[in-house]
């Protein structure tokens, strides 16, 4: 191992002399605006799309700054705070309370959803000809990570590539190994009457499901290697999703625009499988068998039709007044392979946006469900806001939203080796109103959320849906404060829930402090840093990896700790070289590094990375 750390250091040392040599020679090109240092920087930018509802883009610039360099994972970024099994790459959710929901039939919401990419969560590239990154990161003592991004554009195609390879682990039974990538590609003819996109997003998880620990307390005093209760447990999971959308763009020979006419073909396909060769009867007492193994398939095809009188793929035009709309109709056709059960649902649906006066914009959107096994089914948002000042995004304004649908069908139908039920729940009903301030990076907002007929996963691994109806008040407020060469990012909550079965902190937060020196005539840049994370106490949701969902509990408290790193970063042209130290404290505060219950986070990692972009 110490071989390969010096062999690791002399590649970097290597990389790094050719960077430097590359900027000298080249330092009579044009520079880099945003970062001062690329001799060949030519502007990029990206904008989120939106499969089936989407909007005119949002193009922001690609960021070229070393801030966040060392916060590789996703897990890790600020604009989220996660309970999760204490390693990359593996279940987790969000500690802030948020609903969201999409139209049609759900087996199951995977707990993934920062390795699991949907179609909501491509974005589309704005460039000249190619923007490229490749980043590469290791963890000690076995831990691997690897991004790749590629965007092109030529001749109207636009080309956007991105993967992401995660491996190996650190904790007894607690191996993962992730890879998640996505394609897309889209056409314009010149005339502009006829364009489409398609995309491909393949999902695959392969991982050990320890389980948890068995002794707790063996862990807190000091184990190096505490028993866990399912040694011999795995999961494997693949999901692809195939996307086709076309359009054409209703234009006369004046060039008068008169709609626009968008048909939509999306395929999903999902394997879900879990086995144990060694299964624990107080773990699972209710299994009588050596070897358990579970596997669900389950296939989506979803059509649309759809008229709007705005152009997909088009910018956000800045004009003083307009009026968009669109609507169309959804066919959701899903099939459980395991039970040869069938399911078909059609949606109508539809939105707008109104800009009045150059400052107010009033959106509004709303889909229901006239008939199959969603039917009544009803998803609503609307909102106001008002522009101070568009080119700060100086923006105050309100929300709110409502759904009405299905609950998860998991949670009404199972037919497995450790778990059969069938229920019949009503339909969940939450609502949120949400208030907000947006200026720059700068976010602060108040949401109140009522909520009626959760249903969830019990203490004792069965499906119960709440009598009673409750109320959740939160404040949050990300705040990116920069002075010079100094900065922090901070990303606080406050949360409060009057429903007993959702279990939220008081407070959940993360800070950032760093500091940037600057040498060379600003040619190396060196970035010294600190990472905090830290929660109130509060029963968080455990997890039972045969259904792969987190579930209510009451027995055990986790939270009051400081989960700390420590971070230098090095930026040579268009490279950065980090170095971080992960969880510093858990010695000095008892070993309760939990986010999850019996999921204890690494005591100590060190993680070393490289990312490098290419704007050629």
């Amino acid at each position: 191992m110490q071989a390969s750390i010096i062999r690791y250091f002399l590649i970097l040392l290597f990389i790094a002399n050719s960077a430097t040599t590359l900027a000298q020679y080249h330092a009579v090109h044009e520079i880099d605006s945003v970062m001062d240092l690329s001799p060949y920087y030519l502007p990029t930018s990206y904008s989120n799309i939106q499969f089936i509802e989407f909007e005119h883009l949002t193009f922001k610039p690609v960021d070229t700054s070393m801030i966040s360099t060392h916060l590789f994972d996703p897990l890790l970024k600020p604009e989220g705070i996660y309970q999760n099994l204490g390693l990359n790459g593996q279940a987790h959710q969000s500690i802030v309370f948020d609903y969201q929901r999409e139209m049609g039939f759900v087996y199951q919401q995977l707990p993934y959803p920062l390795y699991f990419k949907k179609q909501s969560d491509l974005s589309f590239p704005k460039l000249k000809t190619t923007y490229s990154r490749v980043a590469y990161t290791i963890t000690l003592p076995n831990l691997n990570e690897l991004f790749a991004d590629f965007s092109q554009y030529v001749k109207g195609v636009t080309i956007d590539f991105n993967f992401y390879a995660f491996s190996k682990g650190s904790f007894n039974n607690q191996i993962s190994r992730n890879i998640c990538t996505d394609f897309l590609l889209h056409y314009e003819t010149p005339s502009s009457i006829y364009g489409f996109k398609t995309s491909f997003i393949l999902n695959h998880l392969n991982s050990d499901d320890s389980g948890g620990l068995k002794d707790l307390d063996a862990y807190k005093n000091g184990a190096d290697l505490p028993a866990i209760y399912n040694p011999k447990a795995r999961s494997r999971i693949m999901a692809f999703d195939i996307n086709l959308q076309n359009y054409v763009n209703i234009i006369n020979k004046d060039k008068k625009y008169f709609g626009t006419f968008t048909y939509d073909f999306q395929l999903t396909h999902n394997t879900i499988n879990y086995s144990d060769t060694e299964p624990d009867s107080v773990y699972y007492p209710h299994f009588d068998g050596d070897i358990s193994n579970d596997s669900t398939r389950l296939l989506s095809v979803k059509n649309v039709l759809q008229w709007s009188n705005f152009k997909p793929f088009k910018e956000l035009i800045d004009k003083k007044n307009f009026f968009h709309i669109a609507g169309g109709a959804l066919h959701d056709y899903s099939e459980l392979k395991y039970s040869s059960n069938h399911f078909n649902s059609l949606y109508l649906f539809a939105r707008t946006h109104i800009r009045l006066f150059h400052v107010l914009d009033i959106t509004g959107k709303i889909s229901y469900s006239v008939y199959g096994y969603t039917q009544n089914d009803l998803l609503a948002n609307a909102g106001i806001s008002w522009a101070i000042n568009r080119e700060k995004e100086h923006v105050i304004g309100f929300n709110a939203s409502f759904f009405h649908n299905t609950p998860e069908y998991v949670l009404q139908h199972v037919r497995s080796n450790y778990f059969q039920w069938d229920t019949t729940f009503l339909k969940q009903d939450v609502v949120q109103l949400k208030a907000f301030w947006n200026y720059e990076k700068y976010k602060i907002s108040a949401s109140y959320f009522f909520i009626n007929n959760w249903a969830y996963l019990s203490e004792q691994w069965h499906p119960i849906q709440h009598e009673k109806s409750g109320n959740l008040l939160q404040l949050s407020a990300f705040v990116p404060f920069r002075y010079k060469n100094f900065g922090t990012t901070a990303n606080l909550n406050l949360q409060h829930c009057t429903n007993d079965v959702i279990k939220v902190p008081l407070f959940a937060g993360k800070l950032s402090v760093f500091y940037i020196f600057e040498l060379l005539k600003k040619r190396l840049k060196i970035q010294v840093g600190t990472d905090l994370m830290y929660n109130t106490t509060y029963a968080a949701d455990g997890y039972l990896p045969v259904l792969h969902k987190f579930y209510y509990q009451n027995s055990q408290n986790i939270g009051d700790f400081v989960f700390w790193d420590a971070n230098v970063t090095v930026q040579i042209d268009r490279i950065n070289f980090f170095f971080r130290i992960a969880n510093l404290l858990p010695p000095f505060m008892h070993y309760r590094n939990f986010t999850t219950p019996n999921f204890p986070t690494d005591k100590y990692n060190i993680s070393i990375g490289i990312t490098w972009r290419f704007f050629d």
